[in-house]
C-alpha cells in the first residue's frame, strides 16, 4: 500500500489482500481494509487468515 499510515501493523498477506479487495469491490484501499477488518471480525477470524483465504480465491469480496 502506498500510504504507510494504512499499513502499521498489518502483513504481507494482509496488504496483498487488501489491495485484492479494493479491485474486486471496485473500492479505496482504506476501505477495502475496513472491509477485510470487518468480514474477519464477522467470521470470528484472524485478519492474517481471512487475508490468506482471499489470496487463495477462498474468499471474494465483489459477489
Amino acid at each position: 500500500m502506498a500510504d504507510g499510515r494504512l499499513n502499521r501493523g498489518l502483513s504481507d498477506h494482509a496488504c496483498q489482500a487488501t489491495g485484492l479487495v479494493a479491485a474486486q469491490a471496485q473500492c479505496s484501499v482504506g476501505e477495502a481494509l475496513a472491509r477485510l477488518r470487518a468480514r474477519a471480525a464477522a467470521a470470528g477470524k484472524s485478519v492474517e487468515a481471512l487475508a490468506v483465504d482471499v489470496l487463495n480465491r477462498r474468499v471474494r469480496f465483489d459477489e
